[in-house]
């Protein structure tokens, strides 16, 4: 039988700190949104989110793909697609009621915010906009990553069968369907706002299924990432040199160097580098920032047990929760920073968001740790089980 690998904390805190960067990033109008890391390379965020994702799913499924077989796997992703349908929907809902209080309460101009203005087509004809939301046709803002995320883990069953039965063939497969997106970036589900989805499921399954097929990898201990220099410089270098690249391609880097360099300066940023296809020049500075994460992070960081730490680890760990909750904050900052710029307006969004966000997780865990005695106490574990501290509950 196969046993549950046991969490790796690294992969929730870094979650965790993804999310917290989404919530930045998604508030309109927000000046800290300029300084996150996505601003000094290609890739931002979302990658990691994804690629965590992925990885997760490996540990949840792989031990029931292996012990009960495809039906049984395939019904549990179902499962989990049905949460997630219920959280895009619970989420785009007060959102919408958080819209409608910004422009109707408070006279905000919808059209003055991207994020507000996708709402438009629930006020403007909502029985239409919702019967194209539940078959994932409309999505306002910030929600297409989470359609993105039903549709991988519906496919990931099968995923995680083909490479039981065909090994790196299955990646191979997971490869060619993200050239395919290369070749033809058309191929997107259509969104009610803005024409189509923001991520092209057949590019960002390659970054899903990579962090499956790493987990698995690991898993099996047949292969284990070296700690090589010459690997630590290589990803170093990647990400430092895009991050030179993208700061000498802007308005500021030519602001900094003298008029007589603005020829040895690049004209245009990175390219390759689109998001709703995650161009190649993107999914290699993702690759290299996770590389150089996992050999400067060692698994047993003694400051991986901190109380800042375990809080963001938290966070990771009920990332669903805290990326709607982070997702309706969002819009709600949206409008403040619209009410009032100034700098109080700025700190109070911020450091409010990611204060909620937090106590939310911290909540979430107290509540989860509380049940893990009882669920222990309960009765001897099945067989087929592994222990309670060395199970991968199912996140995201």
């Amino acid at each position: 039988m196969q046993q549950r690998q046991a969490r790796d904390v690294r992969l929730d805190l870094f979650k965790g700190v993804a999310l917290l960067i989404i919530f930045i990033n998604h508030v309109g109008g927000n000046p800290l949104a300029k300084v996150t890391p996505g601003r000094f390379g290609p890739s931002d965020s979302a990658e990691i989110f994804v690629f965590i994702s992925g990885y997760a799913i490996a540990l949840a499924y792989g031990p029931v793909l292996a012990e009960r077989g495809f039906a049984a796997c395939q019904r549990k992703a179902l499962g989990r697609c049905r949460q997630l349908w219920a959280a895009n929907i619970a989420t785009m809902l007060v959102s919408a009621l958080v819209v409608a209080l910004a422009v109707y309460v408070g006279d905000l101009p919808m059209e003055a915010s991207n994020r507000l203005e996708s709402f438009a087509p629930l006020f403007d004809s909502p029985v239409v906009a919702m019967a194209w939301h539940l078959v994932l046709i409309y999505l306002p803002f910030a929600l297409d990553i989470l359609a993105l995320y039903i549709l991988l883990v519906a496919a990931a069953p099968l995923f995680l069968w083909s490479y039981a039965r065909f090994g790196m063939a299955a990646v191979a497969g997971s490869v060619a369907l993200y050239l395919l997106a290369q070749g033809a970036p058309g191929l997107m589900p259509p969104n009610l706002w803005e024409g189509s989805w923001n991520f092209s499921p057949l590019a960002w399954q390659c970054v899903f299924f990579l962090g499956t097929s790493l987990a698995l990898v690991v898993r099996s201990g047949k292969v284990t990432l070296p700690r090589s220099r010459w690997l630590l410089a290589a990803a170093l270098a990647v990400v430092v040199g895009m991050a030179l690249w993208k700061g000498a391609a802007s308005d500021l880097g030519r602001a900094l160097v003298p008029a007589g360099l603005h020829g040895w300066l690049p004209e245009q940023t990175i390219p390759w580098a689109d998001k709703d296809t995650l161009g190649p020049m993107r999914l290699l500075h993702f690759l290299a920032l996770a590389c150089a994460a996992a050999l400067l992070v060692p698994r047993d960081a003694a400051w991986l047990r901190s109380a800042p730490a375990r809080l963001l680890t938290a966070c990771g760990r009920h990332s669903l929760p805290v990326f709607c909750v982070g997702v309706v904050l969002s819009i709600a900052g949206t409008a403040v920073l619209m009410a009032g710029k100034g700098a109080s307006a700025v700190l109070a969004v911020n450091l409010g968001g990611i204060a909620l966000l937090l106590v939310l997780a911290l909540v979430l865990e107290r509540r989860r740790t509380r049940r893990l005695p009882a669920k222990a106490t309960a009765g001897p574990a099945s067989p087929s089980s592994s222990s309670t501290a060395a199970a991968v509950p199912e996140t995201s």
